[in-house]
C-alpha cells in the first residue's frame, strides 16, 4: 500500500473535494482519483460514492472505517519520523511563547527555582497559533501555549496551567485612564495597537471586534509585547493584553478590566504529541513548569 496513496486519500475525506485535495499537493486531479482507485481495488470496496463531476467526495461506510486507521498511521509514521530525526540532534525541541515564557520563568526566580532545565532544551519561540501548528505537523516535540478556550486536540496530550484575563492596557494619560472597567463598545473607536497573526490576543480582539460589527481599527500590529507597551505609554493608542503580559512596574500604563460581558480568559497549557516518547530533559521541564500552576 503506498503511502503517498493514503495521504491523498486522508486529504480527500477531509475536503471532501477532488479538486481540493489535488491543489494541497499541487498534482492533478487524475493524480488523486488513480489513487483512491488503487486503494479501492486492494481494498476490494468502494470507498468513496461515485460521482461522475467528482464535484464532491463523501465516503463510504468502508471508507469511513478506513479514513479513522488512516489519520493514525500517518500520525504514527509522522511521530517515527520525528524520533529518528531526534535521535540524530537528541535535543528537544520547545515552543515558547514570549510573553508566557517570560511571564514562567519570572514567577520561577521569585520561587529561586533552578531554570537548568530550560538550557537543557532547544528553544522555539513564537506566537501560540503558529506553534501549535509546528507541534502538530512534528516540527517541534512540546510546546507551551495560550488560547482562548480550554484546549482540546485528539492527537495531542493537553495540561492547562492555568488561566488570566484580558485587559484592555491605556497610557496614565488617556483620558479613560480612571475607569474602573470599559466595555469594548467604549472603545470601539480608539486607535489598537495588537500583537499579530501568530498570537491569540489578536484572536481575542477579532471576537470582541466581531461583536460590535467590525468598527474598531487597527493601527499597527507586531509580534513584540515591548514595542506595543512603549507605544502605549507614550498615548500612541490603546492595547489588548492578557495580564501575564503586564509587568507590575510599567508605572506609565493602566491595565482596566473588561465588562462582564466582554470578558475574555487567557489559557495557558503545554501539550505535546500523544505518541511522544519525553526525554527526561522534558520530563524536569514540566515538573518546573507546573509549579507555575
Amino acid at each position: 500500500m503506498n503511502l503517498r496513496d493514503l495521504e491523498y486519500f486522508y486529504q480527500l475525506a477531509k475536503s471532501k473535494s477532488y479538486t481540493g485535495t489535488a491543489q494541497h499537493f499541487k498534482v492533478s486531479q487524475p493524480t488523486i482519483s488513480y489513487a483512491i482507485k488503487r486503494l479501492e481495488k486492494e481494498l476490494d470496496c468502494d470507498l468513496v460514492i461515485k460521482d461522475p463531476s467528482h464535484r464532491t467526495a463523501e465516503l463510504t461506510l468502508q471508507g469511513d472505517i478506513f479514513q479513522s486507521h488512516v489519520e493514525d498511521v500517518l500520525l504514527q509514521i509522522k511521530t517515527a519520523v520525528n524520533e529518528v530525526h531526534q535521535s540524530l540532534n537528541p535535543m528537544t525541541t520547545v515552543g515558547f511563547p514570549p510573553i508566557i515564557c517570560n511571564y514562567i520563568l519570572t514567577e520561577l526566580l521569585e520561587q529561586n527555582e533552578n531554570l537548568e532545565p530550560f538550557s537543557q532544551v532547544k528553544a522555539i519561540r513564537g506566537g501560540s497559533n503558529s506553534l501549535m501548528m509546528k507541534l502538530l505537523d512534528g516540527q517541534i516535540d512540546f510546546s507551551l501555549l495560550g488560547s482562548l478556550a480550554p484546549l482540546k486536540n485528539d492527537q495531542l496530550v493537553i495540561r492547562q496551567l492555568f488561566k488570566k484575563d484580558f485587559y484592555v492596557v491605556l497610557s496614565k494619560n488617556h483620558p479613560l485612564a480612571k475607569q474602573k472597567e470599559l466595555s469594548f463598545q467604549d472603545i470601539l473607536f480608539e486607535k489598537f495597537i495588537l500583537l499579530d497573526e501568530h498570537n491569540i490576543h489578536l484572536t481575542a480582539f477579532n471576537q470582541l471586534n466581531h461583536r460590535y460589527h467590525d468598527q474598531a481599527s487597527v493601527l499597527f500590529k507586531i509580534d513584540d509585547v515591548s514595542v506595543i507597551k512603549q507605544m502605549v505609554a507614550e498615548n500612541m493608542g490603546i492595547s489588548l493584553l492578557s495580564d501575564i503580559a503586564l509587568a507590575s512596574d510599567s508605572d506609565q500604563l493602566v491595565k482596566i478590566p473588561l465588562a462582564k460581558e466582554d470578558s475574555i480568559t487567557f489559557y495557558v497549557s503545554y501539550a505535546h504529541s500523544k505518541h511522544a516518547v519525553l526525554s527526561d530533559e522534558t520530563e524536569k521541564l514540566i515538573d518546573l513548569i507546573e509549579k507555575v500552576s
